[in-house]
Order: structure tokens, then C-alpha cells, then sequence
């Protein structure tokens, strides 16, 4: 049992600098248990957070006591050392808990590990493929986040049109018929895995192509964090934070994402890029059509949008921001460009102006606000053709 307790301030909101999902979701089901303590004994005042680990100790941080609750000024000075205790105690626990159980299987390996890292052998062959088995029979999905870069998506004509196409074909991660290419920072993808439906195995490939010869591609490297994600027996995703699912064994309710989401981010606030943003300096493939998912709570009002970069079927460099019939097709002979970011119930800000599809090409700051009362998502969708432009999508968020 650890026991750690200070003056009246919640350290919650610190733990999210961790940059390690892995580690911050461990962090914060450390702390999960919250409650202010008040010792009948000697009439004193703390505030708990509550963590039971077999590998961990009892032990008992006591960092004030008052009769009173303490001001500010104290709360300030005692904080600002603590908090560096916490985090310290708290990453002391989980790297010694991690160490031991996260597997890092070989090319052509099997693991049926919770946590997972995959990492480019020294060697690595032309095909590079990993076995992940079921956890346990409460896995629902698997969580990957990239570090990873590859070569570029191809860029080739299609035959008799003159119209070009962007694909990973050189080099490829591919997982249920998901192909990424290029390079991958700081991304994520949920993939679905059903254990209690039979999906008892997902293999993930990686295949590079043949640099013999000076071939003018980049050197291959990944470093993969795999999470399994357990979801309780019989429990809707929608009721994965009641009571219930709580104070079950499962604790992964926090991320585990809501059907169809491709990608998924349960922070109130965060940075979401396109596949293969690289900076500015990349672009998309070609024939992508998925979800981007958000977190609502019952005190969820909107999601606001401030994009910093987006040229999303632009045909020219030239800034300007297109929105609803100028993004897609009114007919299957148009050969008008159908990529385009849709924000359900959108508004642009500044200009007061409704809009649900948004293409073009900016850099400037753009402010959009979505009051969609259902699910928080945005949809990417980018079409078969290539424009010398695409290079992709950059915004911040806020959930409110």
C-alpha cells in the first residue's frame, strides 16, 4: 500500500507532461483513488491519494498537519518540493513495474503482453512481422503509438489520365489493412481487437524496400508502444467510467476509445497532426478515410479548433481556405480534388460563417468551433489523387 498525502492540492493535472503514454496512464491509475483525510486523533487535515501495488512498500508521506486548512502561501512553498517527490516516487514504481513486464519481441515474434515495444532490430530484414496475442479475454483493443520513419508514399500516374496518386509501397506498416508509410512522430492508431468475439491474434508487418545499390531512401527505424486495452465483460464503451466499470479490475476505461475511431484523444486539450505531417514536409496518402475522436464528458459543451497549418487538397500554394461544395465531388466524373477535413456543426470564428467541409491551403491561424451534441470527432477523407500540395493538417484543441 502507498500512501501519499499533501496540502489540499490536486496533483492530477501535473502527471499529463508525462510523454510516455504508457507511464501516464499508469501514473494516473496510481492516483486514482482521491479523498481528503481528517484524523479524529490529532485533528488534522490531508489530502490522499491512494495506490495499491504488490511491488511497492507502505509507506507514508505526511507533508502537513494543521488544525486549520493551510493558505496558499504554504500550500505554494510545501508543492513546489513535493511535487517532485510524487513524480519521483511515482516513476521510481512504474519503470520497476514496466521493466519487468513489458515485452519486446524479436521480427517474427509472439508476445501476449499488455504492454509491448517494438523496436528495429540492427539488422532488419525485408519483412519484419509480430504475432500480438489476446492479453486476456477483456482485450477490446490495441492501442500503437509511433515512433517511426520510413520512406515516403509513392508517387506515380495513373494509367491514361495524367492524374498522379500518392501510396506506401516502398516501405510500409500495415496492420488490418491499414498501411502507413513516411514518418510518424508523436501519432497514434486504435486498432480493434475483440477478444471475447474470437480475435484472438493481429499480426503487424513492416516491409522495406531493397536499398542495395544507393538507393536514395531514408534509413528505416521504429519504436512502437503497444498497449492492449481491456474493457469490462458486457460493458458498453459509453459506460466504461460508471461506477461499476470503476471499481472493477479494468482500468483502461480512460482510453479506450469509442467505436470507429481510428485515432483518439482523451485529454481536454492536445495537438493533432495528419499521417506523415513531418513538419509541414510530408504528405498524406492517397485513399484515407477515417475518424479523429475526442472525449466527451456530461459537462462537455463543444470542441474548439485552432488550425496552424492545413493544406488539405490544395491545388496551389496560395492561402486560401475553401469550405462545404468547393471540397468535393457533385458528380463521379468530377475530377475536382475530394480531400477535405469535415467538422460536424462548425463554425469559422472570426468570420461567423457555418461551414462543415474545409480544404484548401493556409497558414494562418484559424479558429473553428464544433456544438455537435453527439459524438466529438472530425473526419479526414483524401481521394485517389495526389495534388503537389497535399501535405497535410496541423491544429490544437480544447474541449470545453
Amino acid at each position: 500500500m502507498l500512501v501519499v498525502e499533501f496540502a489540499w492540492q490536486s496533483a492530477v493535472d501535473r502527471l499529463w507532461s508525462l510523454s510516455n503514454v504508457q507511464t501516464t496512464r499508469t501514473v494516473i491509475e496510481m492516483f486514482a483513488n482521491f479523498s481528503k483525510c481528517y484524523n479524529s486523533n490529532d485533528k488534522t487535515y490531508r489530502t490522499c491519494y491512494t495506490y495499491n501495488a504488490n511491488y511497492a512498500p507502505k509507506l507514508r508521506l505526511h507533508c502537513y498537519k494543521s488544525r486549520q486548512q493551510p493558505n496558499r502561501a504554504t500550500n505554494s512553498k510545501l508543492m513546489g518540493g513535493l511535487r517532485k517527490v510524487i513524480l519521483a516516487i511515482a516513476l521510481l514504481a512504474v519503470s520497476a513495474a514496466q521493466a519487468a513486464s513489458v515485452a519486446k519481441p524479436a521480427c517474427g515474434g509472439t508476445t501476449s503482453a499488455k504492454d509491448i515495444n517494438l523496436v528495429k532490430p540492427a539488422n532488419p530484414p525485408r519483412e519484419c512481422v509480430y504475432h500480438v496475442k489476446a492479453y486476456s479475454k477483456q482485450v477490446c483493443q490495441l492501442r500503437i503509438d509511433f515512433a517511426m520513419t520510413l520512406a515516403q508514399p509513392t508517387i506515380q500516374e495513373q494509367a491514361n489520365t495524367g492524374l498522379m496518386t500518392a501510396e506506401c509501397q516502398q516501405d510500409y506498416f500495415e496492420v488490418n489493412g491499414l498501411r502507413l508509410c513516411g514518418v510518424e512522430t508523436w501519432q497514434h492508431i486504435y486498432v480493434n481487437f475483440n477478444a471475447s468475439a474470437g480475435e484472438s491474434k493481429l499480426d503487424l508487418l513492416l516491409v522495406l524496400a531493397n536499398r542495395a545499390g544507393g538507393v536514395n531512401l531514408p534509413t528505416p527505424d521504429w519504436n512502437m508502444q503497444l498497449t492492449q486495452l481491456e474493457c469490462p465483460v458486457g460493458a458498453a464503451v459509453r459506460e466504461l467510467e460508471a461506477p461499476e466499470a470503476r471499481s472493477s479490475s479494468i482500468k483502461d476505461g480512460f482510453f479506450v476509445a469509442p467505436p470507429g475511431c481510428l485515432q483518439y484523444f482523451p485529454e481536454a486539450k492536445g495537438v493533432v497532426k495528419s499521417f506523415n505531417y513531418n513538419d509541414g514536409h510530408g504528405i498524406y496518402p492517397s485513399h484515407m478515410n477515417y475518424a479523429i475522436c475526442f472525449r466527451r464528458t456530461t459537462q462537455t459543451n463543444g470542441l474548439t479548433i485552432r488550425s496552424y497549418f492545413f493544406h488539405v487538397g490544395a491545388e496551389t500554394a496560395a492561402s486560401t481556405l475553401l469550405t462545404d461544395s468547393s471540397c468535393y465531388r457533385s458528380s463521379s466524373s468530377n475530377v475536382r480534388s475530394a480531400d477535405f477535413l469535415m467538422v460536424p456543426q462548425a463554425k469559422l470564428v472570426e468570420q461567423n460563417e457555418h461551414a462543415t467541409y474545409f480544404c484548401g491551403a493556409t497558414n494562418k491561424d484559424v479558429l473553428i468551433r464544433s456544438n455537435n451534441p453527439g459524438p466529438l470527432l472530425v473526419l479526414f477523407n483524401s481521394d485517389e489523387y495526389f495534388e503537389p500540395n497535399d501535405a497535410g493538417f496541423a491544429f490544437t484543441y480544447t474541449i470545453d
